[in-house]
Formats: C-alpha cells, sequence, structure tokens
C-alpha cells in the first residue's frame, strides 16, 4: 500500500499544474464551505489593514510643506481681510506655514479653475463664496462643476452684504434708493466685485426685488471698485459688510441696508432691506475653505480639523467678529457639502427670479 505521507512530502518539481490548480481551488472552496477560515481570514485582514496604512501614515505626515491659501479677489476687499485673519491662525493649528496666492478674475472662476486643477494633496486650499456652489446657474457654459471637481472642507462665516452709496448721492436708505431709481431708470450705477459675486447677485436680487433698472460695473474686486465709489465715478456699490464697515465709519460711503434677516450689531442704525419697503428680503451668503476633488478624506479631515482649531480661540472669534462683522461658522466637510448644495437651491431661486444672465 502506498504510503500516504508521500502525498503530503511530494517534491516541489514533481508537482504538475494540475496539482496546483487543485491547491487553488481547495483553497477556494474553504472559503465556499466556511471550514478551515482562520487563515484566510487572517490574511484578508491583513490586507485591509496594509490598504489603510497609506491613508493613515498621509494623514498623520500631513501637511509636509507650506499650505498655499488661494484668494479669488486682489487685496483690499473681504477675501483678503478674511484670509489673513485665517493664515496664522491656521498655520498655528497644523504646524505648518501658510502662503496667501491672490489670483483674481472672471467673479472667482480663474481662482475656482485653478485650484481644481492642483495635485489633490491638500496642500492648496481655498477662500470660496457661495457662488462656487452655484457655478452651475451663474455660468452654464462653465465646464467646472463643484461637486465633482472640488471638495468642500470646512465652514469660516455666513455674512450679510450692504448697498453702499457715495456721500452726494440724495438716498439715505433703501427705500429712498428705490424712488430716486423710480425718477431716473437706467441712470445710476453700482460697482460690484465682479460678475456672479455674491455683492452682484445681492442687488440684483435687490433690482427684480424693487423693480427699478441700476447699471452694473464689475471690478476684479472690492479694492477698485472702492476707489470708483470714493470719487464719485459710480453712485453705488455692493460690499461685504465686514469690509466695508472701515468705510462707513469714515464716512467716505453711505450704507443704505444689509442683506440680513436683521438689523447687524456693527452698524445698529443702518436699516435691513426688508425695511426700505421689501418685505422678506433676506440675503445671506457664506464663506468656505475648499479643496481639489480627490483629496484624501483623511487629509480633507485633517484639515478642517486645523482650521476649526486655529478659528476656536475666544480671541481670535472676537476678533473675526469685530473685523469682518460676522460670526466664525466652521463645520465639518459632510456638513459644509449638504450646506453649499442647499445655497445652490437658493441662489438658483434668485436668479430665475431675478432674471440674471451671466454668459
Amino acid at each position: 500500500m502506498q504510503d500516504p505521507r508521500r502525498r503530503v512530502t511530494m517534491p516541489s518539481e514533481h508537482r504538475s499544474m494540475k496539482g496546483t490548480s487543485e491547491v487553488a481551488r481547495s483553497k477556494c472552496n474553504v472559503i465556499r464551505t466556511g471550514r478551515r477560515t482562520g487563515p484566510c481570514k487572517a490574511r484578508a485582514l491583513a490586507m485591509f489593514l496594509a490598504c489603510l496604512v497609506p491613508c493613515a501614515s498621509m494623514a498623520q505626515d500631513y501637511p509636509s510643506k507650506p499650505i498655499r491659501f488661494i484668494v479669488r479677489a486682489p487685496p483690499g476687499g473681504t477675501d483678503d481681510l478674511i484670509a489673513r485673519l485665517m493664515q496664522p491662525a491656521v498655520a498655528k493649528a497644523l504646524g505648518q506655514s501658510v502662503v496667501i496666492d491672490y489670483r483674481p478674475g472672471a467673479g472667482g472662476l480663474v481662482a475656482w479653475e485653478y485650484v481644481a486643477k492642483q495635485p489633490p494633496d491638500g496642500h492648496t486650499m481655498l477662500l470660496a463664496a457661495s457662488g462656487l456652489a452655484a457655478i452651475k446657474t451663474l455660468r452654464p457654459s462653465a465646464t467646472l462643476d463643484p461637486f465633482r471637481d472640488i471638495a468642500w472642507v470646512s465652514g469660516v462665516t455666513n455674512f450679510m452684504l450692504v448697498l453702499l452709496a457715495h456721500p452726494s448721492l440724495p438716498a439715505r436708505n433703501t427705500g429712498e434708493l428705490i424712488a430716486l431709481a423710480k425718477r431716473r431708470p437706467g441712470e445710476l450705477s453700482y460697482g460690484s466685485s465682479g460678475i456672479g459675486a455674491t455683492p452682484h447677485l445681492s442687488v440684483e436680487y435687490f433690482k427684480a426685488a424693487a423693480k427699478v433698472n441700476i447699471n452694473h460695473v464689475p471690478y476684479k474686486g472690492a479694492g477698485p471698485m472702492y476707489l470708483d465709489l470714493f470719487s464719485g465715478r459710480i453712485e453705488l456699490g455692493a460690499a461685504v459688510l465686514g469690509g466695508a464697515l472701515p468705510h462707513i465709519r469714515g464716512g467716505k460711503v453711505r450704507a443704505l441696508g444689509v442683506t440680513g434677516a436683521k438689523r447687524s450689531e456693527h452698524v445698529p442704525e443702518v436699516p435691513t432691506v426688508a425695511e426700505g419697503g421689501l418685505a422678506g428680503f433676506v440675503f445671506e451668503p457664506f464663506y468656505a475653505i475648499v479643496a481639489a476633488a480627490g483629496t484624501p478624506r483623511e487629509i480633507v479631515g485633517a484639515l478642517s480639523a486645523g482650521i476649526a482649531r486655529g478659528m476656536s480661540t475666544p480671541d481670535f472669534r472676537a476678533q473675526f467678529s469685530k473685523l469682518v462683522a460676522a460670526p466664525v461658522a466652521t463645520s465639518t466637510p459632510e456638513q459644509m457639502t449638504q450646506m453649499a448644495k442647499k445655497e445652490a437651491e437658493l441662489i438658483e431661486r434668485i436668479v430665475q427670479t431675478a432674471g440674471i444672465k451671466l454668459d
């Protein structure tokens, strides 16, 4: 009788391809039959953990170099103010330097497209406003998709906008402006930080609600717009309240109304647009931090957590509220993504109501 042990100790050179296939099939059968699954389970678990190691390692090593902070507008406006406030706080929280990089143009589109094309490693982030979430509504011809090409990292704040006038304009609130614009249809002009930017949207919404004709003059950022408003080249302007505060308090411009649901504690003497005769008028968009799509979830989470840490101290919150005239409002990536989708729906309704055409 053949010694059965020979099948166990058979030299490898005597094994056939058939034998190898039988061994492979037997291993598969072990899994299917549920018998002797211990070694297979151990190997599967080891493979799974091996896949997790690179992601965990990336998150632990992040950030491994300076972070570029892209700003869609030139120096002098609210985007610049917020970026400069966040820069040292986020750098300290993440233990890495943060470098501001201005990429103005096309109402933010230049910066948005630039960030979407950067390596998805979390070392390039962008300060974005609500307009990015609604780009498909605002610019139907744009190829950029805000939820396919962009990773939403964290909220920064929700803010009011303010309608401004040169001090020589005979209007002290939005009610008087509406009356003036109806007496002088098509004669007045307002400036904004760019086509599709939130100041532009706010005034177009106002025009539609008030049924007035006021010309739009887009600029490459709030800074250049202010220069023309100060000199009287344009009669009106729209801006984020925080960036406008020094000019309002300095008497260079007159605040006619804010777009919030209630008056701002920073300028309580300025009425809301709704108080000027447009009941129900409210527009409070957001600022957020975004990165390139494809950035590993662990790195997005690490960046979001770092932003939250940096902006959570009492001193930072107090300074931010004082200068930006809006509260700190950080969020998780998941919360920010949902907020962006809701804002896109709101802006779509505003665009349809106002009949705004940007392309």
